[in-house]
């Protein structure tokens, strides 16, 4: 006769419904057994102080994500007023070129006009 492998007995028990119920009702009668199989479904079991401290550590995550976003509230604040002031400035700065570049524009019509056009005109006899 072959001898069974563990693995082969396993596989038979699984197999049969009645032998499966009757190894799990046998499990479950003898306490040495029952304390064994009940230490290592606890092991894997979220307790109601596991949930409790996951909550608590949800809630403080929750406090962080709330201060978090109102830093970045104040950062886009600070953010919105320094892109105000750097418009008013380059408002500012633009007038200003625009007033530099009328003077320049002046004075090379004044300078032209005073010194280039009395020679043209001389030139062209007209003076």
């Amino acid at each position: 006769m072959m001898e069974l492998t563990g693995e082969e007995i396993v596989r038979r028990i699984v197999s049969d419904k009645a032998a499966l119920r009757e190894l799990a009702y046998h499990l479950v009668s003898d306490p040495d057994l029952r304390l064994a199989v009940i230490n290592a479904v606890l092991a894997e079991v979220a307790t109601r102080h596991d949930l409790r401290e996951v909550r608590q550590e949800l809630g403080r995550l929750r406090d962080e994500i709330d201060r978090l976003r109102g830093e970045m509230d104040r950062l886009g604040d600070g953010m919105n007023r320094f892109r105000d002031d750097m418009d008013g400035k380059l408002d500012e700065l633009r007038r200003e070129m625009r007033s530099l570049i009328r003077w320049t524009i002046t004075t090379v019509l004044v300078v032209w006009g005073s010194t280039v056009l009395p020679v043209m005109l001389r030139l062209a006899g007209v003076i």
